[in-house]
């Protein structure tokens, strides 16, 4: 028998089943633990896509400066939209949980590169083109040199000369 149980009084939207308890009394212990988070995770991605995101957002909510919680929903929130039309509205919400981590991590040039590599699947070329020049804005100049590659790959690809033609000199700039 499975019951489910509410996680706490003021959030009765939460859920969790029988076999939840030790993790729920793991993460009770330690709240800041980021692989009791990810052991969770782990349990509940044999379930429905939603219960881990619930389960993602609580740990996040708990250690929002974690990296490896970030990267790893994020992984899963791309994965739950691969194969879906780029005009699913899911798209956005992936897009607004990047716009989120940034605000963490936005010195971390893996996510920022991964946001972009994301965006440019959308066909987004004004919003990768802001999010490439945000990226060079907010990491260290230090790791431009991460950013640079995919960035002119794009410029590449969009038949957006002048635009392409001011990020190649801003490239050189950065190279003397």
């Amino acid at each position: 028998m499975i019951s489910k149980m509410p996680v706490s009084q003021e959030r009765s939207d939460i859920f969790f089943e029988e076999d939840d308890l030790p993790y729920e009394e793991e993460i009770l212990r330690n709240p800041y633990s980021v692989k009791c988070w990810l052991r969770y995770v782990e349990h509940k991605s044999v379930g429905s896509r939603k219960q881990v995101v619930v389960v993602f957002e609580r740990a996040l909510k708990e250690l929002p400066g974690s990296y490896k919680l970030w990267y790893n929903y994020l992984k899963h929130r791309r994965k739950q939209v691969k194969g879906r039309c780029i005009t699913d509205p899911a798209f956005e919400d992936v897009n607004n949980a990047y716009e989120r981590a940034l605000v963490f991590m936005h010195k971390m040039p893996r996510i920022w590169l991964d946001y972009c590599q994301f965006l440019m699947d959308q066909c987004k070329i004004t919003r990768t083109r802001r999010t490439f020049d945000r990226a060079l804005r907010a990491l260290p100049i230090t790791q431009h040199h991460r950013i640079w590659p995919l960035y002119l790959k794009f410029v590449r690809n969009h038949p957006l000369s002048e635009t392409a033609i001011k990020v190649y000199r801003r490239d050189r700039k950065s190279v003397v």
